[in-house]
């Protein structure tokens, strides 16, 4: 594992300091292992419990990544992906997101059949994609036209394609900028691991079941309303487990973004971009931070 921290160092220093450069084909391979090492370790945050629940990464891929060390090549079934980041709030930052390959009529799968994996790093993003299975990979492409780091045989240009922004950045590192070229087939994020529970109003807010099963959490009704706005918001909150969540709005619904010990969850929502706000109601303030603007 210390030869991917060399090689990596080497290669991705400029790059992350916004200086064009090169990755030649013979580095490809231990560049996108490191990244998914490196995503594998951010993971670990996440209970096994979670884990085996669909959060984060579940065991048979740790495993499957420690076999793959001897012949240095990246995990199977795996596609990565190299652009540069143009926004300025955020410096450094690792995403994985849970994926499903939905065909209309067929019921979403009870278990994730990929991840989406994002790296911000300086100027620099890796983004990748990976199938839990062979049988299950598709022809994909990626929205930003960033070019394709793995699998390939040829000299790759940094930067190419167009930049990642600080509100495209959200999209990418949700999975929603992967495009599957077999119709009718779609990669989606999988349900389960990214939307919350139905919600309901309650005394003036909005009630929504926590991931345990057991507890809820409110937020207030004026960040429902700023949804049809076309305004979007993050914030902390948590049960009584305890947990603590990264929750987001989107045009449709509530999403959760993480989930697990107070501290990390604090550090996630304060390092992301945008304006931090408080809503006063009868029953207290409400901090969250107003979301840039999607692409």
């Amino acid at each position: 594992m210390s030869q991917l921290e060399v090689v990596a160092q080497r290669v991705l220093t400029p790059l992350i300091l916004g200086k064009s450069g090169t990755i030649a084909p013979e580095d490809q391979a231990v560049i996108v292992m490191w990244a998914q090492k490196t995503a594998l370790t951010a993971m670990l945050i996440s209970s096994e419990e979670q884990r085996s629940a669909g959060y984060g990464l579940p065991p048979s891929v740790y495993k499957a990544f420690h076999q793959c060390r001897d012949r240095m090549r990246p995990l199977d079934a795996s596609r990565f992906w190299v652009g540069r980041y143009e926004g300025m709030a955020r410096r450094s930052a690792v995403h994985v997101t849970p994926l499903a390959v939905r065909i209309p009529g067929i019921p979403e799968p009870d278990a994730p059949q990929g991840y989406a994996i994002t790296l911000l790093l300086g100027a620099l993003v890796l983004h990748g994609l990976l199938f839990t299975t062979s049988a299950l990979e598709v022809g994909v492409t990626m929205d930003l036209g960033m070019p394709q780091l793995w699998p390939s045989d040829v000299p790759v240009q940094w930067p190419e394609g167009r930049p990642c922004t600080e509100s495209s950045f959200l999209r990418l590192a949700a999975g929603k900028m992967l495009q599957s070229t077999v119709e009718p087939v779609e990669i989606r994020a999988w349900t389960p691991a990214t939307s919350l529970p139905q919600s309901a109003f309650v005394d003036g807010k909005v009630r929504v079941p926590a991931l345990c099963g057991e507890h809820s959490f409110f937020y207030p009704i004026a960040l429902f309303e700023e949804v049809r706005r076309g305004r979007f918001y993050a914030f902390v909150t948590g049960c009584e487990c305890p947990r603590s969540y990264l929750i987001h709005t989107e045009s449709d619904g509530v999403h959760y973004k993480a989930v697990g010990a107070a501290d990390g969850i604090s550090q996630m929502y304060e390092d992301l971009a945008g304006e931090e706000i408080c809503i006063r109601d009868g029953t207290g303030v409400f901090p969250c931070k107003r979301l840039p603007a999607g692409p």
